[in-house]
């Protein structure tokens, strides 16, 4: 190489450059000291958790308010909770809860959708609509010093909805594309059919909450304006609040806000019961295209007001409440059918159910499903450690503080507890409650409600010729179930 393309300088010159002066020797990231050396103490006692209980009131209208005030942040959350939801859609127009809830995000009687959502944005809120089974949610979100702006905009919204016709049809346009998408998700598959299955075809929670492309393309205009006439009305509803705010001033600008939203008479509703458990059987729902397969057990529960609650809520954790729980140890981790299989149960104001869910590889679904009825069998039969209640009771107890660690949480929660008619100090005696129950007593309302011997089994998936190896797992006939149009 030429010397003036050497990357090197001369002899001569290295020997004659200084030496570089040695750096000083930097002190380790980590200092030695004697108590790193060690393993930490155990955590002996968790921090007590000390739950809110709402301030409650009412408006004159009727509304009840529940107030949590806090003022580490200034912002405040603020949901209307109409007490009716899904439950209250005539069975022919299933989705109409739902539609209700998109629309009156679409324009009201003084308000464009284009200024509603410009009027949003100057106040730097959030606000958002959805239908549950039993409840209908509007939910605010902004700064403590623009209240007043956000609840006359969110009164605005659950009061005065415009449903022009254009925001309709843009409404129904978006929800049919999403129904599309739901035909082609198996899990979304499998949850139609839980419903029917616990419920049946006769009663509006028995039917895809969202309702079918058929049902949705045919509901009307009128029928929109209806339905949210008869059942948004404040002497069927709650105001939750939570946040920087006032109790006393928080009123007031509520009475402002909502100062034309008068009481009106509601309609009858008789819902017939929920199915009880029966002879078992897997209910089979064939997706040739699928590349894994959905297997849930249901069976159905209690009301969320039982006291069996918190005891079976604790043992879940057990079988498949959490990450480490058995079924996905067994599943995941063992046979490494799943990604991950849980189990949970939905409680409601009149009713309530159990679902252990998961997605399968196809080609497992078989095995799977014998694990399935394994875990849950063993479950049933009073399997429990103390040393597993006593993991489980702990981990059901530190996440309470998970639950209601925002403004956001809070408020729903609070209106959560009077539409499954809970105490308003739920929260706050819970940790003690669940801290008192002994394994005996969590065993015995196991044994009293889990029945995996009558509670159908639902699959969804690319089952085809391994329909003659589920019939052997000895679950009962496999009955082929129609996927709504």
């Amino acid at each position: 190489m030429s010397p003036a393309l050497s990357s090197s300088p001369p002899a001569a010159a290295r020997a004659s450059r200084a030496p570089e002066p040695q750096k000083p020797s930097e002190p380790p990231l980590m200092p030695d000291q004697p108590f790193r050396n060690g393993r930490p103490e155990p955590v002996q006692r968790a921090a007590k958790f000390d739950a809110p209980v709402p301030i409650e009131r009412k408006l004159k209208n009727g509304a009840r308010v529940l107030i949590v005030p806090n003022h580490s942040v200034p912002l405040v959350a603020v949901e209307v909770r109409l007490l009716h939801g899904v439950d209250a859609v005539p069975i022919a127009k299933a989705g109409l809860a739902e539609l209700v809830a998109d629309a009156v995000l679409e324009g009201t009687r003084k308000r464009s959708a284009e200024q509603l959502a410009r009027d949003i944005e100057d106040i730097a809120a959030h606000l958002t609509s959805s239908a549950g089974n039993e409840s209908t949610a509007v939910h605010l979100n902004c700064l403590s010093e623009q209240l007043p702006k956000g609840l006359d905009i969110l009164a605005d919204v659950v009061t005065q909805p415009a449903f022009r016709p254009a925001d309709v049809e843009r409404v129904r346009t978006l929800r049919l594309a999403r129904l599309l998408q739901k035909q082609a998700n198996i899990g979304q598959l499998a949850a139609d059919e839980a419903r029917r299955l616990m419920y049946g075809a006769d009663h509006p929670l028995g039917q895809p909450d969202s309702g079918t492309p058929a049902i949705v393309q045919k509901i009307q205009r009128r029928e929109i304006a209806a339905q949210h006439k008869a059942w948004w009305v404040p002497n069927d509803s709650v105001i939750a609040v939570a946040g920087d705010v006032d109790p006393d001033e928080a009123m007031k600008l509520l009475e402002r806000a909502f100062a034309s939203w008068r009481p009106r008479p509601m309609p009858e509703l008789e819902l017939p019961p929920p199915r009880p458990a029966g002879k078992r059987f897997i209910s089979l729902v064939e997706k040739p295209s699928a590349t894994q397969s959905q297997v849930w057990v249901v069976g159905p529960l209690f009301p969320a007001r039982d006291p069996d609650a918190v005891p079976l809520e604790i043992a879940n954790n057990v079988l498949g409440g959490v990450f480490t729980s058995r079924l996905n140890l067994n599943l995941r981790e063992k046979h490494g059918y799943s990604y991950g299989v849980f189990s949970a149960l939905q409680l409601g104001r009149l009713s309530g159910n159990f679902r252990a869910q998961g997605g399968i590889i196809a080609k497992s679904t078989v095995p799977a499903a014998a694990e399935y009825e394994k875990e849950i069998a063993a479950f049933a039969s009073g399997d429990m450690t103390e040393d597993e209640l006593r993991r489980a009771r702990d981990t059901y107890i530190r996440t309470l503080p998970s639950q209601l660690e925002t403004s956001d949480a809070v408020a729903s929660a609070m209106a959560n507890l009077v539409v499954l008619g809970r105490p308003l100090d739920y929260y706050k005696t819970l940790p003690d409650r669940a801290q008192a129950l002994t394994r005996e007593q969590v065993v015995d309302v196991v044994k009293k409600w889990v029945k995996p011997e009558s509670w159908p089994v639902v699959i969804v998936g690319p089952v085809g010729d391994a329909r003659a190896e589920l019939e052997k797992l000895g679950f009962g006939p496999v009955e082929k179930a129609a996927v709504p149009p």
